[in-house]
Order: C-alpha cells, then structure tokens, then sequence
C-alpha cells in the first residue's frame, strides 16, 4: 500500500500514544500490519526523530517509546530565554536545562560558537545539554559568554 508522509506519521504517533512499543522492530511490524508495507527499522528510526520520540518507563516499568510532553520551541523572534529554565556549573561542566524540546537546538547554537567561545564540546537530551569547557580555569567566563550570546536573563 503506498500511502502520503502524513498519513504514516499520523498512524506511528497513534502508535506510540499506546506506550507499548518497546523497540523500533515492534513499531515496523505494527505499521505493517497498519497497511505500511516495507517499513524498516532504518525508516522506523528517521520516524522516532522527526516526531521526536523518548524512551521511558511506562507503569510496568518496560522501556517504551512514547511522544514527549507538549513541546516548546521558540519561533520566530521569540526570546530562546523562554525555552531556558537553568544554566549552571561545578567547576568541571555547565549544564542548561531547558523545556522539553528544546535542548537539542540551542545546543546546536552553542556548539556553533566554537573553542574560541571556551567551548570544547557539548552534548543534548531533550532538556538538559552538558557542555565541556575548553579551559575549566575559564568555566565562569564561559557560561557567561554562552548567557550573553543565548541572551538569557535567569
């Protein structure tokens, strides 16, 4: 059966609403018995991130995938401080939570700032990045340039 793109997306959110699925070779062989013929677990995998799935333990205490919260992502010109909740650090590492949702994109923001910011590297969940300091002698003056390029006010 050749079906639209939003058909199928549609079909894999009511999926995972189920929080029953607990690998992507569970919700391939769920879409196919939906009428979604050839749908690997490459193509189940593109669909868990464009939807922006998570895993977490349902009341069984299994492992399922399921769709986060209710995202909020700033569009537009609105401010990303609305998306960040937190930003601090323990002499070794800055941490910045944020909404579910939006870690990923300003941690694609700072990554982009460089070693000449003081950043040596940085790494996302859904709301919280962790950013490793180019020099942790300078840990204070990094979060403070990440603040000011972020324009944050906590």
């Amino acid at each position: 059966m050749s079906v639209a793109e939003p058909e199928l997306i549609d079909t894999f959110k009511s999926l995972l609403q189920d929080q029953r699925f607990g690998s992507q070779l569970q919700l391939a062989r769920a879409l196919s018995l939906r009428g979604f013929e050839n749908v690997t677990q490459t193509r189940v995998s593109r669909l868990l991130n464009k939807v922006g799935a998570i895993k977490i333990r349902n009341h069984n205490n299994d492992a399922v995938y399921r769709l986060p919260e209710k995202q909020h992502i700033p569009r537009g010109q609105q401010a990303i401080d609305s998306v960040v909740l937190d930003v601090k650090h323990n002499h070794m590492q800055i941490i910045i939570k944020t909404v579910i949702g939006a870690a990923t994109l300003i941690s694609k923001m700072i990554e982009n700032m460089g070693e000449q910011a003081g950043i040596l590297g940085c790494m996302a969940s859904d709301n919280t990045i962790l950013i490793i300091p180019a020099d942790v002698g300078q840990i204070q003056q990094t979060m403070t340039t990440i603040i000011e390029h972020l324009d944050v006010n906590l």
